[in-house]
């Protein structure tokens, strides 16, 4: 049995992917149910987001 600060270390990671699994499953199935879009429509719309936060290209400003 693995005691000490191995123990203590591999009880940290295994709570932090836990909690990590936990909280994509919750946001999930909030965007999912409660504002009832549907993949494509969440697709479309991380598109855009991205989009309109690139840096803008060399001599495309005024």
């Amino acid at each position: 049995m693995v005691t000490g600060f191995p123990a203590l270390l591999f009880g940290f990671l295994i709570g932090v992917a836990v909690s990590g699994i936990g909280a994509y499953l919750a946001l999930r199935s909030f965007v999912y149910n409660e504002l009832d879009l549907t993949k494509e429509e969440i697709r479309t719309a991380v598109k855009h987001l991205s989009y309109e936060r690139m840096p803008p290209e060399e001599g495309t400003e005024g």
